[in-house]
């Protein structure tokens, strides 16, 4: 063969090669696009779908916290209540193992005033504790108060006093004070949980 004519097959071989490299290179880049349309297409045909997972995904989240919130909170006011409850009980026994003392004297003096000043009246129906009657005999003796007795619970603390006639009563045992003063007893369970927390 001749210079030339294997010059002449080498440069066709070259041309073919160079241009079979090109529609090869073409042909990638036309499907790697093709590829790229398709996904694109399908993202956007699927873009609402989702859109919707994502909005459940993050409504999801949402009442997942705020039932663990909820659920903390609840945990959170029955530990209070618990508590409440505990210092209601602590103060009742206190109050029940100074009956007799001076200290318990006191109180049913102030208990009896306050029955005289409700009702305005100095002729009293008494409700209480049989335990309890001998120190308001004598409170009421020492105050000029005319008292009749009722027999309330043998662990009654405190006393129920009304009118002769009935017309006005006066609840003065330690549960009804204590009842009163419960959403008081929780704030201070509250604040003191509260600075506990933070240390």
């Amino acid at each position: 063969m001749s210079e030339q004519l294997v010059r002449l097959i080498n440069s066709v071989m070259d041309k073919v090669k160079a241009d079979s490299e090109e529609w090869i290179s073409n042909l990638s880049l036309k499907y790697e696009a093709e590829l790229m349309s398709t996904v694109e297409d399908e993202i956007k045909r699927h873009s609402s779908e989702l859109e919707e997972a994502d909005r459940q995904a993050m409504l999801n989240r949402e009442y997942k916290l705020y039932d663990a919130s909820m659920s903390i909170k609840a945990e959170y006011l029955a530990l209070i209540d618990e508590l409440a409850s505990d210092v209601i009980n602590s103060i009742k026994k206190r109050i029940n193992a100074e009956r007799g003392s001076e200290a318990y004297g006191k109180l049913m003096m102030v208990l009896l005033n306050q029955a005289i000043e409700i009702t305005q009246s100095k002729e009293l129906t008494i409700t209480c504790s049989p335990r309890d009657k001998p120190i308001i005999s004598s409170l009421a003796a020492k105050m000029g108060i005319s008292v009749e007795f009722k027999d309330g619970s043998e662990d009654m603390l405190g006393l129920i006093a009304s009118t002769k006639d009935g017309s006005v009563t006066y609840e003065a045992t330690i549960d009804d004070v204590l009842n009163r003063m419960i959403d008081y007893i929780r704030s201070i369970i509250k604040e003191v949980a509260d600075e506990v927390v933070k240390q």
